[in-house]
C-alpha cells in the first residue's frame, strides 16, 4: 500500500505558484457565444467607450479568451488600456499579475467579472504610459483588497476581528489614496504654482514684507504682531 506524503503550507503554496503560469489573450473557442459590449445610450458612446472584457474557458486554468473573433483588434484595444503601449508581453504581464493580486491564494479562482470590473477600473484611469498603467494595476489590487479585508471583518462581528481585518483595510485603502496621489503627481509633472502680488503703498504709509506672526508669544508682550524689520519700505 503506497504511503502517503504530508505536504507542507509552504510546499502547497510553491505547488499552486508553480500552476498559475502567464495569462496569455488567445482567440475564443469555436461554438462559444461571444460576448457583446456593455450597452450604452447613445450620448455615452460619443465621449466614453466601453473598455475590453474577457472571458475564461469553462474548464478554467491560465487561459483568457477574447470575447470575439477579432484577436489582434481585441490586442490593440488592451495594449491601448495599459498606457498606450506597443508591447503585447506588458499587456500580458499585467494581466497575470492583476490575477495575482485579485486572487492571492493558492486554490483562490478569480472570477471573469471580478476581473473584467478591474480592467474597466484601470481603462477609467486612462493610463498614457507603462508606468501609469503599473499605478494603476497597484490602485486597483490595494483597492479590491482593502474591500476584501472589509469583507472578512464584516464575516464575524467580533472585536478582534473587526479591529484586525478593519486595520488592514484602512492602511490599504491609504496607501490607495497615496497611489492616486503618486499618479497624479507624475502627471502634472510636479509643477510648483507660484502667486505674485502687488502692493501698492501711498504716501505717509509703512509696509512690511516679510513673515507676520500673531497671537501671544509670538510678538511682543502684549500679544502684538511681530513685524520682520529686514525688509521695511516707507515712503
Amino acid at each position: 500500500m503506497p504511503k502517503h506524503r504530508h505536504i507542507t503550507e509552504l510546499e502547497a503554496a510553491r505547488l499552486a505558484s508553480e500552476r498559475r503560469a502567464h495569462l496569455s489573450l488567445l482567440p475564443p473557442e469555436s461554438g462559444d457565444k461571444q460576448l457583446g459590449e456593455p450597452a450604452s445610450s447613445s450620448a455615452d458612446k460619443v465621449t466614453k467607450k466601453a473598455p475590453p472584457r474577457l472571458r475564461q474557458p469553462a474548464g478554467g486554468g491560465n487561459l483568457v479568451l477574447a470575447p470575439k473573433a477579432e484577436l489582434q483588434a481585441h490586442k490593440a484595444a488592451f495594449r491601448e488600456v495599459f498606457g498606450e503601449t506597443l508591447s503585447d508581453e506588458f499587456v500580458d504581464e499585467m494581466l497575470t499579475q492583476l490575477d495575482s493580486a485579485l486572487a492571492p491564494g493558492p486554490w483562490d479562482v478569480l472570477e471573469p467579472g471580478t476581473l473584467n470590473a478591474a480592467i474597466a477600473l484601470i481603462a477609467s484611469v486612462k493610463p498614457q504610459t507603462e508606468l501609469e498603467a503599473l499605478l494603476a494595476v497597484q490602485i486597483v489590487a490595494t483597492g479590491f483588497a482593502a474591500l476584501n479585508f472589509l469583507r472578512r471583518g464584516q464575516m464575524v462581528l467580533e472585536e478582534a476581528y473587526i479591529s484586525v481585518y478593519g486595520g488592514y483595510a484602512t492602511r490599504l485603502m491609504r496607501l490607495q489614496l497615496d497611489l492616486i496621489q503618486a499618479l497624479d503627481k507624475h502627471r502634472r509633472g510636479h509643477k510648483q504654482t507660484v502667486e505674485a502680488r502687488h502692493v501698492h503703498i501711498h504716501s505717509g504709509a509703512q509696509g512690511v514684507v516679510g513673515i507676520i506672526n500673531s497671537g501671544k508669544g509670538s510678538g511682543g508682550q502684549d500679544g502684538s504682531p511681530a513685524r520682520d524689520n529686514s525688509s521695511q519700505s516707507k515712503s
